[in-house]
């Protein structure tokens, strides 16, 4: 029978413990990653969050539309807006209006993008200028409100069968 002898068995302590200090090692390096991977889905899920409430809760209300009238027809649409109840803030230079007015002669479409000149912030509302159109009287006018971000606002409007010069409440 062989015995060991004591500087074996402290050979055998030592390469156990160097095999236990590469375990600690490698399970250090395995939750490092893992804590990484879960920042980088935490801050992934917060991105997707925000941007999945701004797109369901951002967008426009209209208050009124007001028109002026020359010569029997609407040449210019002023529709006064206010962000919706729980809107985030929309940079109202991004906004797109598209619009299409038909009649009995036909219709005509065109997109207009908001900037400074056709658009007016007093306050909490803000005041979209179409100008440059023509609306004859029992026109239907259909103007779509598209911000950069969220849901759009559809308008329809009917020209009324009398029209006064000057400015008129359409809606």
């Amino acid at each position: 029978m062989r015995r060991m002898r004591r500087d074996e068995r402290a050979d055998m302590g030592i390469g156990a413990m160097v095999i236990f200090i590469a375990m600690v090692l490698v399970a250090t390096v395995a939750a490092s990653v893992l804590i990484s991977t879960a920042n980088d889905l935490k801050e992934q899920a917060i991105r997707t969050g925000t941007d999945a409430t701004a797109s369901v809760s951002t967008g426009f209300e209209l208050i009124y539309i007001t028109g002026d009238v020359s010569d029997n027809e609407v040449t210019e649409l002023h529709l006064f807006m206010r962000l919706a109840s729980g809107s985030q803030d929309i940079d109202v230079t991004r906004v797109v209006l598209s619009i299409s007015i038909s009649s009995e002669g036909g219709s005509i479409g065109a997109d207009l993008v908001c900037d400074a000149t056709n658009t007016v912030i007093v306050d909490d509302r803000v005041e979209f200028v179409i100008s440059g159109m023509s609306a004859s009287p029992g026109s239907s006018v259909n103007i779509l409100v598209i911000p950069p971000a969220g849901y759009s606002t559809r308008i329809a409007l009917s020209i009324p069968s009398v029209l006064t010069p000057g400015t008129m409440i359409l809606r």
